[in-house]
């Protein structure tokens, strides 16, 4: 069975309030801070389906399947002016 990021939260929510060792504490938040402030490259932050969609448009574009941009605003601006 998988575990839940609900789960996976409360877990950590217990074991950090369960504790009063000011070491453990201080430990856990510079882990959490190092984490956070690593770069993340954007393609790593996609979900599978979306790294589907990025691939599936390099490959028509590969095969000269696109729209020119000039055409895209137009189309936007229509339909925002529908509204």
């Amino acid at each position: 069975m998988d575990i839940t990021v609900s789960e996976i939260k409360n877990n950590l929510h217990r074991l950090i309030v369960e504790t009063d060792d000011i070491s453990v504490l201080e430990k856990v938040q510079e882990y959490f801070g190092s984490l956070k402030s690593k770069q993340v490259d954007w393609w790593d932050a996609l979900s599978a389906n979306e790294m589907a969609s990025v691939e599936k448009g390099l490959k028509q574009l590969d095969n000269g399947q696109r729209i020119p941009h000039h055409q895209v605003k137009q189309k936007v601006k229509n339909l925002l002016e529908n509204k």
